[in-house]
């Protein structure tokens, strides 16, 4: 017997006809009782808060050297160089907020281990990521947002996780500060030393030839010298600070890496014309006692200006230590939400509505294919309903 099956889309057409009545009401069905169990389900709040991060992340030693050195070489100080490329402060502090220690402060303090039935903490945490909000705007304003069923909980967690963010930031800062401000006594303790040398060297010079002085254009020149090796002096601080700090590779670094190879390039440029200095006067024309004199006035210079420099960033880094002010500027703060944030029960009821739609049109066009096979092919059908009843079994 010959068995071929012709199953066209016109069969397809009037079976659908025929079953139309089905793939209408069953969706329509289907959403309704979606919604329903909508109105069923606990409500759940959001609340949310609005914080901008500080976006200078120029530390002390770039605004001074951006005045400085940027004023002797003709290098700028501008720009942000802290954060890896294309990363914000707010994106870090994104992440700072998704962190295990505020997430597990947030625990405890609220107890929502058990709030949640969590077996162990590490359930505790994923409960809470589940519940927790970061997002991040393109102004760059962060929204950090908790779920909860209690709308004051939720603004209570959301408030809390903003301060504990704070904390934490605050904490990093002043930690920063405090191992600078310890670097920097031990590099001022240094300098004051070296700079009492070279006072005494530059008295006794002068006590020995009765105060011999240069004239004041040679001061200007010396003076201009000067500043060049204070500012290679002031960069290797910087570098070395950088460095015991932890950071082996910065931009911030290989910028004044690179500022100071330049400074040494000038320096070793002024020292093979013989000592020229920038006003054109070169040493070698003078006295080999004012040439001394020149160096020792200019050893002393440089001593001068770094510990003035030193000084500066030191006192600036106990304001930065002492500081308890907050990191964060709010801008607004988190409140009771007075409207449920799900479940959304349009959004319920329309997608299992479509779901419900797809899944019974298929369902009738597999109908209508299995009745026409089993009308002209009906061997065939046998196969495949036989292998239906063994799957089920």
């Amino acid at each position: 017997m010959n068995e071929d099956v012709n199953y066209t889309i016109f069969d397809a057409i009037q079976h659908i006809g025929r079953r139309l009545w089905l793939i209408v009401i069953l969706p329509i069905i289907a959403g309704i009782l979606a919604v329903c169990i909508g109105y069923l389900l606990p409500k759940w709040y959001r609340a949310e808060a609005q914080v901008l991060p500080p976006y200078s992340s120029r530390g002390i030693a770039s605004s001074m050297l951006s005045g400085i050195v940027g004023g002797v070489m003709g290098l700028g100080g501008e720009g942000n160089f802290e954060l890896p490329f294309m990363v914000s402060p707010t994106d870090l502090w994104a992440a700072v907020a998704k962190s295990t220690g505020i997430a597990d402060s947030v625990i405890a303090k609220y107890d929502l281990k058990q709030r949640y039935g969590a077996r162990n903490m590490y359930f505790a945490r994923k409960y809470y990521l589940e519940h927790l909000y970061v997002d991040i705007s393109q102004e760059g304003i962060l929204t950090i947002g908790y779920e909860d069923y209690n709308p004051d909980t939720s603004a209570m967690i959301t408030s809390t996780i903003v301060q504990l963010l704070d904390k934490t930031l605050r904490k990093v800062h002043t930690t920063s500060a405090h191992r600078t401000r310890q670097f920097l006594e031990d590099r001022i303790a240094q300098c004051e030393k070296e700079l009492e040398k070279a006072e005494q060297k530059l008295i006794d010079f002068q006590r020995e030839h009765n105060a011999i002085s240069l004239e004041d254009q040679a001061k200007v020149a010396v003076e201009n010298v000067a500043q060049l090796y204070a500012q290679l002096s002031y960069l290797e601080v910087q570098i070395n600070s950088l460095i015991r700090s932890g950071v082996q590779y910065s931009p911030e670094l290989s910028q004044f890496r690179a500022q100071a190879n330049e400074l040494r390039r000038k320096i070793k440029e002024l020292e093979a014309k013989g000592d020229t200095l920038i006003l054109g006067i070169p040493l070698n024309r003078y006295p080999d006692l004012i040439a001394d004199y020149a160096r020792l006035y200019r050893d002393m210079k440089v001593q001068e200006i770094v510990y003035e420099l030193l000084k500066q960033q030191y006192e600036q880094a106990k304001i930065e230590e002492q500081r308890s002010t907050s990191t964060l500027h709010i801008v607004s703060s988190a409140t009771p939400p007075e409207k449920k944030y799900r479940p959304k029960k349009a959004i319920m009821g329309i997608a299992t509505t479509m779901g419900a739609f797809i899944i019974i049109f298929l369902w009738v066009l597999l109908e209508g294919y299995l009745i026409n096979l089993r009308r002209y092919a009906p061997s065939q059908y046998e196969k495949i309903t036989s292998l239906w009843r063994m799957g089920k079994k």
